[in-house]
């Protein structure tokens, strides 16, 4: 298992690395020394993290059935309602679907413009409030005790290891969005709004 988790670390650190090094190529704001430098701080911060991580177990060790007690009431329909926050959330990432307790298809992949598009589109079909996830509100969906990825497998079963797009804008730019990297659940504002991702819908249960 820890092996398992070493080599998602080098994953994490070298998807890191390709996305800082990709926003640097998109954008002219800072000189290339200085980014060099953000970068290498950056990946020394993100391989501490891994390190601290390697003592907490994946969560398919830690969850052993699905009956086991959780945050979670499962729906028959591929939703789950999270109760401490009163969301109803899709257990299978957009453009999959449950099938015997698992998430059958590919996911669907979509700029953060795109995703935001087609959750409108499910909103105005459905006549529900559905849209995705702020960036608060993603990792509460998440497990802080286990990862790779951090998420209860009975609830969100063989949920992709990547980033998750968010609702929430970058604070600074407006070309960057924040995403979640289910992987231990960090949030992360600097993503290129035009990069490809995977979300979840969510709606409040009271809406």
């Amino acid at each position: 298992m820890r092996k398992s988790t070493e080599r998602s670390c080098i994953v994490a650190l070298e998807f890191f690395c390709k996305e800082r090094v990709r926003i640097s190529l998109m954008t002219d704001i800072r000189p290339v020394v200085l980014a060099r430098i953000t970068l290498l701080l950056s990946v020394a911060t993100l391989a501490q993290g891994c390190a601290d991580q390697r003592n907490q177990p994946d969560c398919a060790d830690v969850f052993e059935s699905r009956l086991e007690k959780s945050n979670f009431k499962i729906y028959k329909n591929g939703l789950a309602l999270h109760e401490p926050t009163g969301l109803t959330v899709t257990q299978c990432a957009v453009g999959q679907r449950m099938v015997n307790f698992k998430c059958r298809g590919d996911a669907l992949k979509l700029t953060w413009d795109d995703a935001m598009t087609y959750a409108a589109e499910i909103q105005e079909k459905t006549g529900e409030p559905w849209r995705l996830p702020t960036k608060g509100e993603m990792p509460k969906l998440l497990e802080r005790q286990c990862i790779n990825p951090a998420v209860n497998p009975f609830v969100f079963p063989n949920l992709e290891v990547a980033n998750f797009w968010t609702q929430s804008k970058g604070l600074h730019q407006d070309q960057f969005r924040c995403s979640v990297y289910t992987y231990q659940g960090r949030v992360f504002c600097r993503q290129a709004r035009t990069i490809e991702q995977p979300f979840l819908l969510v709606k409040n249960a009271s809406e």
